[in-house]
């Protein structure tokens, strides 16, 4: 994708901006790497700075993630974030209540694991918990989607969970659609 002269977007922004287009419709799913900087001031026709500055601004976000000598990736969350998965009304459930609570509390106890870290190894160590813990959790996180969805708190119901007619038989929940590009390799 070129750079189109006439967008008053930062030439970074325009690079973020197609990024998240391609998360939010199914081109790049989660723990899909990213090109490199320089790959992807090549492909988008800027400079290594800029790509470097997208590169950033994704990360500041919780788009993406970086391993160390691995590469960026993009966050288990980042599809959730970008659909609006924040939690609009309170749950009622109270079983689903205190599921959902009890994933935010261990995702907070890995996330301040990773912030009081000492070494790039037990940051990438608390990375990887962080990954785990939400892979581990995914029908729970698809549960409170569609408990939401279900309540009008999205503007649609995610594609994710949309299904042709099939009588009453409750189904297994949607998996998010994957691309055929290939994977971080799970650690």
């Amino acid at each position: 994708m070129a750079h189109d002269p006439d967008d008053k977007r930062a030439l970074f922004q325009q690079v973020v901006d197609d990024i998240l287009d391609q998360i939010r419709d199914g081109r790049l799913n989660p723990n899909d790497p990213l090109p490199s900087a320089r790959k992807m001031a090549d492909l988008y026709g800027v400079a290594s700075m800029t790509a470097q500055r997208a590169l950033r601004e994704l990360q500041h976000r919780r788009i993406t993630y970086s391993v160390a000598g691995k590469g960026t990736f993009v966050h288990p969350d980042a599809f959730d974030l970008l659909r609006g998965g924040v939690l609009r009304e309170p749950i009622d459930d109270p079983d689903l209540r205190r599921r959902v609570a009890a994933y935010l509390a261990d995702q907070q106890a890995i996330t301040i694991r990773y912030h009081q870290a000492r070494t790039a190894d037990d940051k990438n160590e608390a990375l990887h918990d962080l990954l785990r813990h939400a892979d581990a959790n995914s029908d729970l996180i698809d549960e409170v989607i569609k408990y939401q969805a279900g309540r009008g708190n999205f503007a649609q119901q995610p594609e994710t969970l949309q299904r042709a007619s099939d009588g009453d038989q409750p189904s297994p929940p949607a998996k998010r659609p994957r691309s055929s590009r290939n994977r971080a390799p799970k650690q």
